[in-house]
């Protein structure tokens, strides 16, 4: 199954043509500001890069959030573009979970930290065995104090992200992943597989960001 999968939900623009599990080419590079002028072009430089044309594609998966409001509004729109007009289904996958999978060989408890402005981060919460993740939350949105009260319960935590620095000093026993944390495209097509294997379509004309508010952030468990 070949998959064109984006994330732009960083300053990163980030795009793989995955086969299966197997990555065709991709690209990942730092372009702050520049996704709505860079993105359409790069799509075609990556199809070039793996020799598939856009018709032979199967579809598309979309990291969808929460991050940059402008970045996800971008991505978001392209590939409602290109979901209507080659008619393929589109997939979605959250890009906290996609951050996460950066340290899933780390055992224990894992937490994703992206700025959410007005001093308050989008947070979520895993546990990691050192092969694969259990989600202990839904996704947060709180200042720095809520999200330390939540996770004083661990004696150890790792944070990553862009605001894991902000964060991990506040909490006696939290420490920062060392290395690159930003989301990586493949890892967006290695999850919106196992999607499209559950048809977990979602239709191009109902496609929105995941923005995240207040009311829809709970945590469900341990």
């Amino acid at each position: 199954m070949k998959l064109l999968a984006i994330d732009t939900s960083t300053d990163f623009l980030s795009l793989a043509v995955m086969d299966g599990n197997d990555v065709l080419a991709r690209i990942h590079r730092s372009e702050p500001r520049s996704h709505s002028s860079l993105l359409v072009p790069m799509i075609d430089e990556v199809l070039k890069m793996s020799g598939v044309e856009l018709k032979a594609l199967d579809g598309f998966c979309l990291s969808i959030g929460p991050g940059s409001f402008t970045g996800l509004r971008i991505g978001v729109t392209t590939i409602k573009g290109l979901g209507v007009i080659t008619k393929k289904p589109i997939v979605v996958v959250p890009t906290l979970d996609v951050i996460a999978q950066n340290a899933k060989r780390f055992h224990g408890i894992i937490c994703t930290v992206l700025d959410a402005r007005k001093a308050k981060a989008y947070a979520c919460i895993y546990r990691s065995d050192g092969k694969g993740l259990k989600k202990l939350s839904k996704v947060l949105l709180a200042p720095v104090a809520g999200i330390v009260k939540i996770l004083s319960c661990y004696d150890e935590v790792l944070f990553l992200g862009d605001f894991a620095d902000k964060i991990a000093p506040q909490l006696s026993g939290a420490r920062v992943m060392e290395g690159a944390w930003q989301p990586r495209p493949e890892v967006v097509g290695i999850l919106g597989l196992e999607y499209f294997k559950k048809k977990r379509f979602v239709k191009a004309e109902d496609l929105e960001p995941s923005y995240i508010y207040s009311k829809e952030c709970d945590v469900t468990g341990r």
